[in-house]
């Protein structure tokens, strides 16, 4: 019973991730100018993504909801009869790109908030989500994919750049663009 538990999760992370790029491609201008000041997004991309959640047939959904296990996780939703919890996180990259505010927060705190995330939810069962959206990031660049194999190995699960992560390019202004990656996975 665990192990089909375990993918019902490993399935919803991918829809979890699915829903975060439309709802991101369904607002480039707004992330234009959160990208150009390394703005971080994640308490409106909560409401949006438990909106699509909604909209996508999910039931019970929650923003800022109890989990199980004792604490607050951003959204909880039901789909097809199983409770899921879903931790957000919107790092913003601190790699030097024309056109976009400098920012000093070191980009290594970002990630260690994604772990805490992750070790919260551990308790659910695996029915505990973690997505987060790393911005901005230069289009041809992957020194992103240092930073999801930290994640990876301080968690001690597989996480992979060709099936964990999707892409949003968002033109920052003067023919330039740049890139989320939204990374998304299921908790033990």
């Amino acid at each position: 019973m665990a192990v089909s538990s375990r993918l019902l999760a490993m399935e919803m992370h991918e829809r979890i991730r699915q829903w975060t790029v439309e709802v991101l491609a369904d607002h480039i201008p707004l992330l234009a100018l959160a990208f150009r000041q390394r703005a971080k997004f994640e308490q409106w991309l909560k409401f949006e993504l438990a909106f699509h959640a909604e909209e996508a047939g999910c039931r019970d959904v929650q923003v800022e909801a109890a989990l199980p296990t004792g604490g607050r996780c951003d959204i909880a939703l039901t789909y097809e009869g199983t409770r899921y919890y879903v931790e957000l996180k919107t790092p913003n990259a601190n790699w030097r790109m024309h056109g976009i505010e400098s920012k000093s927060r070191p980009i290594t705190k970002n990630f260690s908030g994604i772990v805490e995330d992750a070790r919260k939810l551990e308790g659910c069962r695996g029915q505990g989500i973690v997505a987060f959206v790393l911005f901005p990031v230069p289009e041809s660049d992957r020194r992103w994919e240092a930073y999801i194999h930290r994640v990876a190995e301080n968690l001690g699960i597989a996480l992979s750049a060709e099936t964990d992560c999707s892409f949003v390019t968002v033109p920052v202004g003067e023919c330039r663009s740049c890139r989320a990656v939204v990374c998304t996975f299921a908790c033990a």
